[in-house]
Formats: structure tokens, C-alpha cells, sequence
């Protein structure tokens, strides 16, 4: 994609057909949905400071944020993460502790029901890091 599509897209919300979901992937796969993934997150989840995101981690926010739809916390069972990652139930709360150390997700516990994951924390620092490589771009 051009840098003129990339802005036209960004700017109007829509895209060319060129660029569909069928033509930049295939068109049996469009009925699952997909993920929207901040591409700034992708490139730079390693960057983050003062801790980085391992791979495992950063696979675990790419599988919750399958279940953040809007505002609210996401909230799938760990059972369901680790199925889908292909790893233990273990491996999938460790990661979740892990963020949680780091400051990049709060888990809020409920009785009866699974937990909510917010990623405030995440996403914080992630607009931290954007602004001071933008500072950064700037003076030089």
C-alpha cells in the first residue's frame, strides 16, 4: 500500500478494495474475524520501558484484546487464552502476573465468573513511549 492509500484509508475509515480483508488474507478466513492490532504496539512492544514485552507476553495482549470489543476490560477464562495460545493454563497466568508486575495490566479478580483484564497500564505506555520517539524525531 502506498503512503497516499495508507493516509486516504486512515482519513476516511474505508478501503479500496485492493486492500479488503479477502485480497490481504482469503476470503475463507474473513467468516472467523480478525483482530484489530495497534501497529505501533507490534513494532514497539519490545521498546517499552522501563520493561519490555517478551514474545509470550505480547501474544497474550494480541489474544485478549480478541475480547476487548470496546471501553470495557476484556474478560476470557485463562483456560480459554491457553487453549488458544496452545500453551498450560499455568503458562497463561504466569504471563498475566507478569504484565501485572510490570505495570501493564491489572487483573480484577470477581467471584463465580472470570476475571477482567485492564490494560490502562499497557496502553499508557505505549502513548509514553509514541510520545518520546516523537520527541525524539523531532530534535534531530
Amino acid at each position: 500500500m502506498q503512503t497516499e492509500d495508507f493516509v486516504a484509508v486512515k482519513a476516511t475509515g474505508t478501503t479500496n478494495d485492493k486492500y479488503s480483508f479477502e485480497k490481504r488474507w482469503a476470503p475463507a478466513l474473513k467468516v472467523d474475524g480478525h483482530v484489530q492490532i495497534s501497529t505501533f504496539f507490534l513494532e514497539n512492544y519490545h521498546r517499552l520501558k522501563p520493561y519490555d514485552l517478551t514474545y509470550g507476553e505480547a501474544m497474550f495482549v494480541v489474544h485478549l484484546m480478541q475480547h476487548k470489543w470496546g471501553e470495557s476490560a476484556p474478560f476470557p477464562a485463562y483456560k480459554t487464552l491457553a487453549q488458544r495460545m496452545h500453551v498450560s493454563v499455568k503458562s497463561a497466568r504466569r504471563w498475566a502476573a507478569s504484565l501485572e508486575r510490570k505495570g501493564y495490566l491489572k487483573r480484577e479478580i470477581r467471584v463465580g465468573t472470570t476475571n477482567l483484564f485492564h490494560l490502562k497500564g499497557l496502553m499508557d505506555a505505549l502513548v509514553g513511549l509514541k510520545n518520546s520517539m516523537s520527541k525524539a524525531g523531532k530534535g534531530s
